[in-house]
């Protein structure tokens, strides 16, 4: 396996340690994490990386997810998890890109008008629809 993709649950430890007090169901989340891309992934396959690539270049995904810490006045923080419906058929490494070139700042005026403050995005994923097939299963 490549030293760039973890278990989720290694992540979430690590980001549990980082913002205590702050809940991460792992039903919201895919089984690895890709340190490189940012990216939540399912794979069954031994070859990881291959099946990370090909996920980030699927154009049929219903919707993409990006997973945000905000910060709440009272100081505690929480996991938000915001999808965005694909329009056409981007894929998911267009999308990362895209996110953090321009929907980003969307995002952090979005929070600071429902009080809340943009802490970090910790990763993407992405939904499935039903011609899509789970790669590697």
């Amino acid at each position: 396996m490549s030293p760039e993709i973890i278990s989720t649950n290694s992540y979430l430890d690590s980001l549990k340690q980082k913002y205590r007090g702050c809940e991460f169901p792992s039903y919201k989340f895919r089984e690895w994490f890709s340190k490189t891309d940012a990216t939540f992934f399912d794979c069954k396959d031994q070859d990881k990386a291959s099946c990370l690539e090909s996920i980030l270049n699927l154009s049929d995904l219903e919707a993409f997810t990006v997973f945000i810490i905000s910060k709440e006045s009272s100081g505690a923080f929480k996991l938000m998890d915001v999808r965005f419906k694909n329009l056409g058929t981007e894929t998911l490494k267009h999308f990362i890109t895209r996110f953090h070139q321009q929907l980003e700042s969307m995002s952090r005026l979005s929070l600071q008008t429902a009080g809340l403050r943009y802490a970090e995005c910790i990763g993407h994923s992405y939904v499935e629809t039903s011609q899509s097939h789970a790669l590697g299963s």
